[in-house]
């Protein structure tokens, strides 16, 4: 029987892939869970159109985030901060170096910020920012003193 999921389920496909699966598998599982629906000619049709946009719109995307990747790659951003010797009083994080960024005209979101851990001594950086599998760069940031 062909159905589409509504879930993400373990070992089978994620959410709106068309599947084939047993019958009593479909009727016994999936179906009183709300995991999937029968597969329609309509709702494949469907699917397989907001899959061709997503497709689309990712190709969209990836030409953008390599834009905006090679303008930042290596490229120094400075945030100053109070603190004492090497050691900062607050911590610099992901929202931070969104925002120093941003104020050098380039959007980026904080999931895209690759950072252990705050920053909480002055110097200098290497910050990864992952666009998506595929794409990410390297800046330089420099944390100095007020």
């Amino acid at each position: 029987m062909k159905v589409i999921l509504l879930e993400n389920v373990k070992n089978l496909g994620n959410k709106n892939d068309i599947v084939n699966v047993a019958d009593g598998y479909a009727r016994n599982f999936l179906f009183p869970k709300k995991l999937a629906k029968i597969a329609t000619e309509k709702d494949v049709k469907s699917i397989e159109e907001n899959k061709a946009k997503e497709k689309k719109e990712l190709k969209k995307m990836t030409k953008k985030f390599k834009e905006i990747s090679e303008k930042i790659s290596g490229k120094k951003f400075v945030i100053k901060s109070k603190g004492e010797g090497v050691r900062l009083f607050g911590s610099i994080g992901k929202s931070d170096i969104v925002k120093i960024i941003g104020d050098n005209g380039i959007e980026i979101r904080e999931e895209q910020v690759v950072l252990d851990k705050p920053i909480k001594e002055v110097g200098e950086k290497k910050i990864v920012i992952k666009f998506n599998d595929e794409i990410e760069t390297e800046i330089i940031l420099l944390i100095e003193l007020i």
